[in-house]
């Protein structure tokens, strides 16, 4: 049997593809196989290009650990997976996971790490949205922790692979850094050349893409694009984009969340400058310099001010690591897709009252001419159409950010960090909007003169309507 590496279900040894969810299998080991007579595979912690994670119960000592496998059987990532494995036993840090063992079998590697219960802090922020300064930065520093450990090693460890996605937020409160496959052991005159090739869009500096070596500064980048997400939300583009395009594609975070402090900005800004050089010397000044942002005066509470903030005239929009740009969308464009969606729900409408007429005419033995008309003195066909064309914007908006109308013209609906409204924003959004044109659709003229086009249901909700450029 084997697992399939999306929701652990068994599968024949034969099949290619899972029975329960038709994910492509991977040739994974089967829930219930016992390794080394030892450690008993429970379902897939995750599944990637090349290697997978168990969890798995130590049937010796009883506890749950994490049992990593390497899928790729060339010399290279087999010396690879060695050297992690021969680095993170000997290392000991409250931040860093322990090896407990490590073995061949089968002609496959494995190595058993501590289990750590609870999300990344990619999962975090995907979940939550962009977190407060103050939680991402303590987060943060306890990698930094760790990242500064691996530094001083003898000779220094550059882990050359941080990014939300590795570190783990324990149940207990702690941040680990896991994932030591490209690991390198900064020697003389060592290069690499899998760091080469082995980055991750968005997270690896310029160097390693092959342009300079990589040391310990390849990390502080790293830890700056990391603290990037975790405030704004955002992917930061690549580096290498960076570093070719005429003009830097790195939004400053405060376009995206204006509640991030200048002083945290600007570390976040030289944490991930493209030349090595310009960023900080070690994880230690970079330490300082995300504590004093947090005890700097702009950083403390302020008064609530009665005017209005003046808003970033950047992209609302939550967009992907790949330089697409949005503007708000104009209000003849609005009207387009608010106008195709009273067309589509229109239909509906009309085609379920139909059935529900032909049902009527079943049941009643009655003429269905009568019946019809008896719904429409009743207006059923009104209420199907008004009730029904609130509850699909708002189910519409809040699910997937866009109804059909608004995709066809290219919309979507977001809030101000970019991301999707959620729930209550839609519907709030959804009773102003009915609210506006019972008052004759001065808020809708409103959106006319608004800067970022916004009528009164939208500044009700803090959401915007933008489209692509």
């Amino acid at each position: 049997m084997q697992m399939c590496p999306e929701c652990s279900a068994d599968n024949k040894d034969t099949a290619r593809f899972c029975i329960r969810c038709g994910a492509p299998l991977r040739r994974l080991r089967g829930r219930g196989t016992v390794l080394q007579g030892r450690y008993r595979l429970e379902r897939v912690l995750g599944c990637g290009g090349m290697g997978a994670v168990y969890l798995a119960t130590d049937l010796r000592l009883g506890n749950k650990v994490a049992l990593k496998e390497n899928l790729d059987m060339s010399p290279e990532s087999q010396n690879q997976f060695a050297m992690e494995a021969r680095i993170l036993a000997h290392l000991r840090h409250p931040h860093l996971p322990r090896v407990q063992d490590f073995f061949v079998a089968d002609g496959r590697q494995y190595l058993v790490m501590d289990y750590i219960a609870g999300d990344s802090l990619e999962d975090l922020v995907r979940k939550r949205g962009p977190l407060p300064p103050a939680e991402a930065v303590k987060w943060l520093l306890q990698v930094l922790d760790a990242v500064q450990y691996l530094h001083a090693q003898n000779p220094p460890i550059i882990h050359r692979d941080i990014k939300p996605a590795n570190i783990k937020l324990g149940t207990d409160g702690k941040a680990y850094l896991v994932d030591f496959g490209i690991a390198k052991v900064l020697q003389a005159g060592n290069r690499t050349q899998a760091g080469a090739r082995a980055v991750t869009p968005g997270y690896s500096p310029p160097e390693q893409y092959g342009t300079a070596p990589t040391d310990q500064r390849s990390d502080i980048y790293a830890l700056g694009a990391t603290l990037y997400f975790a405030v704004t939300g955002r992917v930061p583009p690549e580096a290498i984009e960076r570093v070719t395009g005429h003009t830097d594609k790195l939004i400053p975070p405060r376009s995206i969340n204006p509640t991030i402090p200048p002083a945290l900005e600007q570390a976040i800004l030289r944490a991930m400058r493209v030349t090595p050089a310009e960023r900080f010397a070690s994880v230690g000044e970079m330490r300082r310099a995300l504590n004093t942002a947090l005890t700097a005066p702009s950083a403390l509470p302020q008064p609530k001010s009665r005017h209005r903030p003046q808003r970033a005239p950047s992209n609302p929009a939550n967009l992907p690591a790949t330089g697409v740009s949005v503007v708000a969308a104009p209000i003849w464009l609005r009207a387009v897709a608010f106008f195709l969606d009273l067309l589509i729900w229109g239909g509906v409408s009309w085609l379920v009252t139909l059935g529900y007429a032909t049902a009527l005419t079943y049941w009643s033995q009655q003429p269905f001419w009568w019946v019809w008309d008896e719904m429409m003195q009743r207006h059923v066909l009104s209420a199907m159409f008004l009730g029904g064309f609130f509850i699909y914007r708002s189910l519409m908006h809040a699910a997937a950010g866009r109804t059909v109308g608004k995709a066809l013209c290219g919309l979507r609906v977001v809030n101000r960090q970019g991301l999707p409204c959620g729930w209550w924003r839609a519907i709030v959004r959804e009773i102003m909007f009915s609210l506006v044109w019972c008052a004759c659709g001065l808020g809708i003229v409103w959106a006319l003169f608004d800067p970022y086009k916004q009528g009164w249901h939208d500044l009700a909700a803090g959401t915007f309507v933008v489209r692509h450029q």
